[in-house]
């Protein structure tokens, strides 16, 4: 009878590459034909068969019982086979797996060294806590195995039994660290990888250690084990600060020695995390240190010039640990670091950002700032983001220590608001903007001009940018800092045309295009419109405060009736406000005033007046002129002397 072998699935598969679904089911079924079989090496190739369908995602779960049998096959071939497949397939779910404790139990007794490597390999894979707890002392017992293959095999397996059975680590590590001295350098090698993972969980515990990983520190010249000594020496040093001194010297001789670049790199980092807690008492530091700092400094240098992009990267994770204890040391490399900035991997270019924002001073903030805002102007997506964050933090650092001049920080941010497709960071710019406008009274009109040409250019609600969240600060500064208008340079030539530019702010602040700004932006335009207005009453020509009447007069009726209540109320308010001080009239309360006073025959004196001006004015050939007068006279005087009723300037 011809049967498939597994080089004929694997072709097949290849074949019907489009539709590979069909052909699977019938291997499948044949596969499960094929371990009703009473052959060994037939029931073998199906397991290798349905382990690989394994690797291409088909269920095997229900052949667990079977893979059993494979493994219990008296041939290694077979034997093999099996316990691939239970290592690849079995989870901690697999029940089946209780089932073959006492066959892995027996072969870790087998007389033969790869019966019981293949044991191990295999427990090791589907350790799970009551086979963990079963094997502990048969995993244990091969420690003592004459033949390093099987007491190598048997300390990495210990490992995945600690995690599975943690109370076994305490019951056998004395035995597991006796390794530490075997005569054979894998077994070592495997030990130490061994303790190193377990210390990663808990260094504490591994202090006791420490004597022997040192001797190992300078003994050994496997560079792999040394890596791994290396970085254990480096967790134990945050539980033991003493042990920072000592490992200073034999970690430079490494550094100076080595030229395997992984092992140099570890070394370099284990000092850099070391160097913190070598100091002596009175903050200095110890003898040997600046030396060693300086020769850290340098090989850094090399990796971070270095064309490989690993290298590259690594050097500047080191350099950022390093810059914690020793930051002059980091600003010499600041060159090197800018050029970074231009590398096409996007992890360099940000551990880069990440290095130069901790180099900020006074001297250099401007100037950094003006580098990343030359790549903000080229960068897209979450790495541009970055650099605006990072500007933003290097210049409100430590409340705007390292920031002299506050009116090229208000241009910067000005710059990044205008940033086209993101507006991630428009409250943090709305944020900083109100905070220097309100902290730095020196540049409050040079702020003011600047939020005045946000609010009055008509395009910017329109655009996709940082712009939608700035203009609420915007609104805010031009309306709480009214009073700066008469400082600027220039006031007609922010208004459009000429017009008086309290006018103008009122028009954007009221303009029916604020629709298309946020609920919240609406009401805080329509909040500061009022601060504006009353300015207006104490600034503004007769002409000039009577078009701004009749502007709010219709606008506010409008903006009464939109579809968000914040900004409903806002616009209610103010139109109230300007009815209780007599500014605008009241149509309904005039109305029921009128009929009151026909009722009981009382003259009423607002409305007559109110009738009798235009009458008045016609009847001396100035109506239009007259009204207005009027009006603008009655409005003036009654904001004011409200407002000085309340001992507030206008």
């Amino acid at each position: 009878m011809f049967e498939k072998s597994l080089q004929d699935l694997v072709k097949g598969i290849r074949t019907h590459k489009r539709d590979p679904g069909p052909f699977i089911s019938q291997a499948i079924s044949e596969i499960k034909q094929e371990l009703k079989s009473k052959d060994d090496f037939l029931k073998g190739q199906a397991i290798r068969k349905l382990t690989y369908l394994q690797m291409l995602g088909y269920d095997m779960s229900w052949a667990s019982f079977l893979i059993v049998e494979t493994m219990s096959m008296a041939r290694f071939a077979h034997k093999r086979i099996g316990y691939l497949a239970a290592a690849q397939s079995f989870t901690q779910e697999t029940d089946v797996v209780l089932l073959a404790t006492n066959l892995l139990k027996k072969e870790l007794l087998s007389d033969q060294a790869y019966n019981g490597g293949l044991a191990l390999n295999c427990v090791a894979n589907i350790a799970t806590h009551d086979l963990s707890r079963d094997l502990l002392a048969d995993v244990t017992g091969l420690l003592e195995s004459p033949k390093p293959y099987l007491r190598k095999k048997a300390v990495t397996a210990l490992y995945k039994l600690y995690v599975r059975y943690p109370q076994g680590l305490r019951l056998t590590f004395d035995k597991l660290k006796e390794h530490l001295d075997d005569p054979d350098i894998s077994v070592v090698s495997a030990t130490v990888n061994v303790v190193c993972e377990l210390a990663h969980r808990n260094p504490r515990n591994f202090l006791a250690m420490a004597p022997k990983f040192f001797r190992l520190l300078t003994t050994t010249s496997n560079n792999w084990m040394l890596i791994k000594v290396v970085k254990l020496l480096g967790a134990l040093v945050t539980e033991e600060p003493r042990l920072a001194r000592k490992l200073l010297e034999p970690l430079a001789t490494i550094v100076q020695n080595t030229g395997a670049k992984s092992l140099l790199y570890e070394c370099i980092y284990t000092v850099t995390k070391a160097l913190p807690h070598t100091r002596k008492a009175d903050g200095t530091d110890a003898r040997n240190a600046p030396a060693v700092v300086r020769l850290c400094s340098e090989q850094l240098r090399l990796l971070i010039e270095d064309p490989d992009a690993n290298l590259k990267y690594l050097g500047l994770v080191a350099l950022s640990e390093l810059m914690k204890s020793h930051p002059r040391e980091a600003v010499g490399h600041k060159d090197n670091i800018l050029k970074c900035l231009n590398d096409e991997d996007v992890t360099i270019r940000t551990r880069a950002l990440e290095l130069l924002t901790g180099m900020v001073t006074k001297r250099n903030l401007e100037e950094l700032v003006h580098k990343f805002l030359q790549h903000v102007a080229t960068a897209e997506g979450t790495y541009r983001d970055t650099l605006v964050e990072k500007i933003l933090f290097m210049c409100a650092r430590d409340k705007y220590a390292y920031l002299e001049d506050f009116a090229w920080y208000m241009s910067v941010l000005v710059d990044l608001a205008h940033l086209q497709g993101s507006d991630k960071h428009g409250a943090q710019l709305a944020a900083q903007i109100r905070d220097v406008a309100m902290r730095v009274e020196s540049v409050r009109a040079y702020t003011v001009e600047a939020m005045l040409k946000l609010v009055l250019d008509p395009t910017v609600i329109l655009r996709r940018s940082a712009l939608a969240g700035v203009l609420a600060a915007a609104a805010w500064v031009v309306g709480e800092y009214c009073e700066e208008y008469d400082e600027l340079e220039d006031p007609s030539a922010l208004a459009p045309e000429g017009q008086n530019l309290y006018l103008a702010v009122a028009d954007a602040l009221t303009h029916p295009n604020l629709t298309n700004l946020a609920p919240g932006v609406q009401a805080l335009y329509l909040q500061n419109a009022f601060k504006v207005f009353v300015s207006a009453c104490g600034e503004c020509g007769d002409r000039d405060l009577d078009k701004l009447l009749g502007m709010l007069s219709i606008r506010l009726r409008i903006l009464m009736q939109s579809v968000h209540a914040e900004v409903q109320e806002r616009a209610a308010v103010f139109r109230h406000l300007l009815t209780a001080l007599g500014v605008l009239p009241d149509p309904q309360a005039l109305e029921e005033q009128e009929d009151v006073a026909e009722e009981e025959g009382v003259p009423n004196l607002l409305s007559d007046m109110m009738k009798s001006a235009p009458r008045a004015a016609a009847a001396a050939g100035g109506g239009a002129a007259v009204t207005m007068v009027t009006r603008v006279s009655f409005t003036r005087a009654m904001v004011c002397g409200r407002l000085k009723l309340l001992q507030v300037e206008p």
